[in-house]
């Protein structure tokens, strides 16, 4: 088991998901071991032939998340969801956003990569990453991009969701579901100056990620929806 596939697992045992979606399949390894009846996994570029997974009840979808969700019906929900598609801060708000309307009250959604490990890994380019590490002399393989910045925009524009961050154990992620238990005012209140924010800023504000550990973030959520 990877670990997201092992949360996810658990989650859906106790939230009694039967539907799933997973934005950025890549070579499969969480989306096959991902135990929920029904799933749907998109991607431009499978790392693996998918012919070999799809059935009646997986599908694989050959094509940018854009594109998915363009023509998917709105009545089209998912019980949980697994995004972890292009590390950018716009192409998650656009996954995260479209994500949204196909979920319910009852749904999940977890967002990979959500605390970059340093100031190399928080860039948007992934060949930035590596190139300006390698001339500092660092060694790490590291690349989470500016995905921590969509936890920012949820904060800041959507009051009715509430999420907590992991970072043990596997990639950070952070855990999405509906809920008006907690209050969250805008801290910067503009998408721009979101978008503008570096790793030293998300350190200045670390406190908007909502750490937690996992089982705690888990149960929190699990007690929210099923209250």
């Amino acid at each position: 088991m990877t670990h997201t596939s092992n949360r996810l697992n658990g989650l859906a045992k106790r939230l009694d998901c039967r539907t799933y979606l997973e934005i950025g399949v890549c070579e499969g390894d969480t989306f096959r071991l991902v135990e929920i009846p029904e799933k749907t996994g998109v991607d431009p570029n499978f790392r693996f032939d998918p012919d070999t997974v799809r059935d009646g009840t997986t599908q694989l979808i050959g094509e940018t998340s854009d594109c998915y969700f363009a023509l998917l019906p709105v009545s089209t929900k998912f019980d949980a969801v697994f995004i972890d598609g292009l590390h950018t801060f716009e192409q998650v708000v656009r996954d995260f956003s479209n994500a949204i309307i196909h979920t319910h009250d009852r749904s999940v959604i977890l967002l990979d990569d959500t605390r970059p490990s340093d100031v190399y890994s928080s860039l948007p380019d992934a060949g930035d990453a590596s190139r300006f590490r390698r001339q500092a002399g660092g060694e790490s393989a590291d690349w989470h991009g500016d995905v921590f910045k969509a936890v920012f925009y949820i904060n800041d524009f959507w009051p009715s969701l509430n999420y907590r961050t992991f970072y043990s154990g596997g990639n950070p992620q952070t855990l999405v579901w509906r809920s008006l238990s907690e209050r969250h005012a805008p801290l910067f209140n503009s998408l721009e100056l979101i978008s503008r924010l570096s790793f030293f800023d998300l350190h200045r504000n670390i406190g908007v990620l909502r750490a937690a550990s996992e089982e705690d973030a888990i149960s929190l959520c699990v007690s929210e929806i099923l209250i």
